[in-house]
Order: structure tokens, then sequence, then C-alpha cells
């Protein structure tokens, strides 16, 4: 993969971390840093007072450092802001913090050695991932914690990952590799440990989550239509149209194709159901407001991997040093907290459709999915689950954003909460996985309960893959081994696999 600071995409992105490949970057790229850096030689010898060069940091901005204790500056920065907490990140989120840190470098406008990236790629040709701790950043000024965990084996200190979860010292590894460690020079400290890359992987990886995640989602609404006997005519492309919404027109399109040549939608044809409940009939608008958010999200993120979110910036034409504030990450924090609230209430809708399985009056089933309700407690504790974990998901989709707690002496008074927004997205992801995971089992046991007509291709497919992995449910038994099969044939992207062979025309 070649980087120059502006051609990075979510598709990209996600083949790199499914597939990670050897890091180049383009000459071009290789020019601006060394022009760069010569901005930030040229303040030293004019003898200017430059923040995060010169200066303390946060509150100490305006002590002065000498020039002997310039190269320390940077060090002792780099210890004092290693002060996260919590279990470390995965090699996989930590190799993409460092694809998005390296890319936002090369654009030019952080005054760092070119030798200083050098050291960040040959880690990530080596695979050597640094040792980050998941807590600690309020992601303004940047993701300070966690980058500093990044930074420090560029100088020898801080720890690698291993593959089985422990770490190791990184000057060790260093040395039994002979690669070399960096002596940091004015400014690098802080423009490593200064940035969004934290919180941009963490919207990222949970992007590339949901948009497969979507895809399930459809497919699972759409089984669960057919199996209820449910109608498809609300999804007609017609209805869509009226309302004149994007996202809602997609998703109807997508519900519509999928419950086509579907034997149970045709046994529907002559009953007396003029209206479907609101969770099979409003499927296109609900889900289709998240696929606006998908769309959005990408858009931003995509920008935001090709960013500058370091301060201050350097100026070339100008030959200058500029203090901003685009480290703040306020457009991560925001487009992950809608990504929550959204898909909690595409869960919460999965879960209305677990609990119509659950009764009569619209499934036209068992009570509880089974023959011998009664003798047998079926599906009902499985939707106690699907219940309990849609309802700490409208915990989870408060907002982290709304919240600031000003730092650093209150120099840093308004901050994002990125990283929160973060973590808080990928449990409303856990959480939805596992809810679609039981709604799925409900679809298929409702299929055996009536298999007088043909699913769908989609469906059938799906139907098959799954009794590939779990029985249909004849009396009692534990449901926490099915309930995981099946949300981890969703996580695998398995079902979203089969989805996405039925609808790619679609797109």
């Amino acid at each position: 993969m070649i980087l120059n600071g502006n051609s990075l995409t979510l598709e990209t992105l996600r083949s790199e971390l499914a597939s990670p490949s050897k890091l180049s970057i383009a000459d071009e790229s290789i020019a601006l840093v060394n022009a760069s850096r010569q901005v930030v030689d040229h303040v030293l010898e004019t003898g200017q007072t430059v923040y995060g060069v010169n200066t303390g940091f946060g509150r100490l901005a305006n002590q002065r450092i000498s020039s002997a204790n310039l190269d320390q500056l940077q060090v002792n920065l780099l210890r004092s802001h290693a002060a996260g907490t919590g279990d470390f990140l995965s090699k996989e989120t930590v190799r993409l913090i460092m694809l998005l840190k390296i890319n936002s470098l090369l654009r030019g406008y952080s005054g760092i050695r070119y030798e200083v990236i050098e050291a960040l790629v040959s880690m990530y040709n080596n695979d050597l991932m640094p040792a980050i701790r998941e807590r600690g950043s309020v992601g303004a000024s940047g993701d300070l914690a966690p980058l500093a965990d990044l930074a420090l084996p560029i100088i020898g200190e801080g720890l690698f990952l291993q593959d089985d979860g422990t770490t190791r010292p990184s000057l060790h590894v260093l040395q039994a590799l002979n690669l070399p460690t960096v002596a940091l020079k004015e400014k690098e400290g802080l423009s490593l440990i200064n940035g969004t890359q934290v919180s941009t992987a963490l919207a990222i990886e949970s992007l590339l989550s949901i948009k497969a995640l979507f895809a399930t989602l459809s497919a699972t609404g759409a089984f669960t239509t057919e199996v209820m006997l449910g109608t498809d005519t609300a999804f007609r492309e017609e209805v869509q149209t009226a309302r004149n919404q994007r996202g809602q027109i997609q998703a109807g399109k997508i519900l519509f194709h999928l419950m086509a040549h579907s034997g149970y939608r045709d046994a529907h044809l002559d009953c007396d159901r003029v209206q479907d409940f609101y969770s099979l009939r409003c499927m296109p608008q609900v889900h289709g407001s998240l696929y606006d958010l998908i769309v959005n999200a990408e858009d931003i993120l995509t920008r935001e991997a090709n960013s500058t979110t370091d301060n201050p910036v350097t100026l070339i034409e100008e030959n200058t040093i500029v203090s901003g504030g685009n480290f703040h990450a306020a457009p991560i924090a925001h487009i992950m907290d809608y990504l929550s609230i959204a898909l909690s209430d595409v869960a919460a809708m999965s879960e209305r459709r677990i609990a119509a399985y659950q009764e009569t009056s619209q499934s036209n089933l068992p009570m509880f999915l089974m023959k011998e309700a009664g003798l047998n407690s079926g599906f009902m504790i499985a939707h106690v689950t699907a219940a309990a974990l849609a309802s700490e998901n409208k915990g989870l989709a408060h907002p982290a954003s709304v919240d600031t707690i000003p730092t650093s002496a209150n120099q840093e008074d308004h901050v994002s909460m990125a990283p929160n927004a973060g973590h808080q997205l990928r449990q409303v992801i856990a959480n939805a996985t596992n809810i679609l995971a039981i709604e799925l089992l409900c679809a298929a046991q409702a299929r055996d309960l009536n298999p007088q007509y043909h699913l769908a291709p989609c469906s059938e497919e799906i139907y098959q893959s799954m009794r590939s992995k779990v029985p249909y449910l004849e009396k009692d038994g534990p449901l926490s081994m099915h309930i995981e099969a099946i949300a981890e044939m969703v996580k695998a992207g398995q079902i979203s696999d089969i989805v996405e062979s039925y609808i790619q025309e679609l797109s």
C-alpha cells in the first residue's frame, strides 16, 4: 500500500485490516514532510516562541523552555501522557490507528522529520503493534494517552502486543530485530500524540461492522415478515418514493427484493390482515434512517482518515506555524453517537418482532414457538435476553458527546468524549448482533413450525446455513449456545455475505 496522506478509503482500510500489506510512502509526501520540518527549523532559528516547539503544554503553554531542554521536552511529553488505563486494544485496532497516524503525518502540516515516520512504517511492516490502553482519552486535545502508548516504542520505551495478548518491552523487541530507536527533536512528540486517530479507528471499525450488519438486519426483517405471513406491499417502491427519503427508498427496495418469490408471501394474498404491525410495516422508514447515517458517516470518516488533526500546524508556503484546534474530535463523536441511537432503535424493532413470536395473535404460531407450550417454555427467555440487551442499548445510546469535563487546569475546557462514544457504539453493535441472532433463531423455528410454504431464495439460503449450525427445537434445551453460534455467524459476515449476493445489483 502506497500512502500519500490523501487517498485512503473505507474500502482500502477494510481490505488492509483483513489482509495487512507492507507500507511504502509516495515521493511527493516525503517532499512535503521535509518541507514541513524546514518550517520548524526556521522558527527555531528566528527565536520565535511557538506552542509545543519551545513551550510547555496545555496550561503550561506560557512556560518558555530553554534550547538545551527542547529534545527532553518531547520525551517527557510521551512519558507523562502515557497515563491510560484498562485493557489493551486489539492488534487489529492498533494497526488501524498506526495506519491513520502515518497517513496524517504525511500531509505536510506536522513538522516531523521523515525519520520518525520511517520508524512507524518499520513497526507496521514488521507487525510490531504497540500496546495501547483503551481508556484515558477525552477526544481533545487529541487522543493523548493512547497515542502516547503508540509513540513510546519509537524511543525504545513502552510495550509491544504479542499475538497471545501478552506484552513485551519494546526495546527488547527492537534490539532482537536490529531495528533502531529514534531520538525525538522539537515538536515531534507533540505531533505523535496530538490527533484523532484512536477515536477515528474506533469509528471506522464500528462503521464497517454496521455496514455488514445492515444487510443482515434487512434479511432478518424480511425472513420474519415471510414466516409471520406478513405482506411486502408496504415495501413497494412507490410507497417509499412518496416519502422522498433516499435511505428509506433503498431500505424498502432491499426488503421488497428479498421477499420476491416467497411462498409465504403468496399465502397472504387472500387473508384478512389489511396491515401488519409497525415492526414489520415500518422497517423501510427505520432501517432507511440508519442507512442514511451510514452513508453520511462514511463520508465524514473518509475525510477524517485523510486529515491533519494535530496542533500546531506548519504552513509551508508562509513558512510559519499556527495554533488551532484540529485535534477536537467532535465530528467523530457526533457521528458515533448518531449511529448508536439509530442502531439501538433498529435493534429495538427487532426485539419487538421477537416479542411477536412469543404469542399467537400476531404470529399465528404456537405460544413461545413450541408445539407443547406449557410443558416447554421454548423461546420465552430468549426474548427476555433480547429485551435486556435492547434496554441496555437505550442507556448506551445516550450521546457521549453532550458531556464535557474541562481538563488541563481549564485550558482545555471543552472536549469531545469521542472515545467514550466509540466504546458505547462497540457495545451497542455487540448487543444488536445478539438480538438479531435471537430473531433469526425465532424465524428459523417459525419456518419449521409452518413448513407448507417455501421461503424466498435468500431466506432459504440463510435458513439452510443456520440449520447446519443449530437444530430445530423440539423440546426445551439451553439456548445460549445456539444464540452464540448464530451471533458468531453474523459477526463473521456469513449472513451478510449471503444477503449481498442477492442485493448487490440494487446498490
